[in-house]
């Protein structure tokens, strides 16, 4: 009758409904016990810093369980491996956007800018650079009033950090335009126009350690190639207390070497 002809397509559509949001369900319960992305948890470098990392989630075990972690302390007597150098390529870069992430101030590139880093012939892009204090490496013993590391990434998805050590001293400092307008609010962004000169933040003495190691934040992945230049950089006391009022330490204590080798290059 044509009163009950509606009802047909009404049931269909419902039947078809039921047969989608089915499997969907299933799929995301599946999906939430087995092997579902979970939100990472809060870490800091105070009550909940590097000492406990490795207990606040899964897949922060390697903070713990590695044997190949970062930062170091950094023989000076290194053995001289004069031909094991990292080639660095960096040059201009027309802005940069500023992040407070809560855990320090990082400077992210935009894709294709060109700044990259050649480890044992492999090109890694630089992605974003960001800042510790105090240093995180220390050179036998004896650590410095920052560090910045150079983060990159070549097209197979591997990392390579470049270290720069950073000394407080007065005068002119190619980090100023950087940490002199970082943003206070965490998650807030801000962009810094250039040109900025990527070289000028580089120290001109090439000598350079080299060793493998890890991300020195959770989830402290290993198999990260480690250049840390053996020359600190000048950054200003204003800096440095500027930060500091963002982010009173935001270091990892070094790690054991655990027989890993650190060599020194030229660069």
């Amino acid at each position: 009758m044509p009163t009950n002809t509606p009802s047909r397509p009404i049931a269909a559509v419902l039947a078809a409904v039921a047969v989608l949001v089915i499997p969907a369900c299933g799929s995301g319960e599946q999906q939430s016990s087995e092997s579902a992305p979970h939100a990472a948890p809060h870490w800091d470098y105070d009550a909940e810093g590097p000492d406990h990392w490795a207990d606040l989630d899964r897949d922060f075990v390697t903070c713990k369980s590695g044997h190949q972690q970062s930062p170091v302390d950094l023989p000076g007597h290194a053995r001289l491996e004069p031909h094991e150098h990292t080639t660095v390529d960096y040059h201009s870069t027309p802005a940069v956007t500023l992040r407070n992430t809560g855990h320090t101030v990082q400077a992210n590139l935009p894709a294709g800018n060109g700044n990259r880093i050649v480890v044992d012939g492999v090109p890694f892009e630089l992605t974003q650079f960001h800042f510790h204090l105090p240093s995180e490496h220390t050179v036998d013993g004896v650590g410095t009033t920052m560090e910045a590391h150079f983060v990159h990434k070549s097209a197979a998805g591997g990392v390579a950090v470049l270290g720069v050590l950073l000394s407080a001293a007065p005068g002119p400092s190619a980090f100023a335009p950087i940490l002199s307008v970082a943003p206070r609010a965490v998650d807030a962004d801000t962009v810094v126009p250039g040109p900025i000169d990527l070289r000028s933040m580089l120290p001109a003495a090439t000598d350079q350690y080299r060793y493998q190691g890890s991300l020195t934040t959770p989830p402290c992945s290993e198999g990260v190639p480690w250049t840390v230049l053996g020359s600190p950089v000048t950054v200003t006391p204003d800096d440095v207390d500027r930060y500091r009022t963002l982010f009173a330490h935001s270091n990892r204590p070094t790690q054991p070497l655990n027989g890993r080798t650190v060599t020194l290059a030229g660069g």
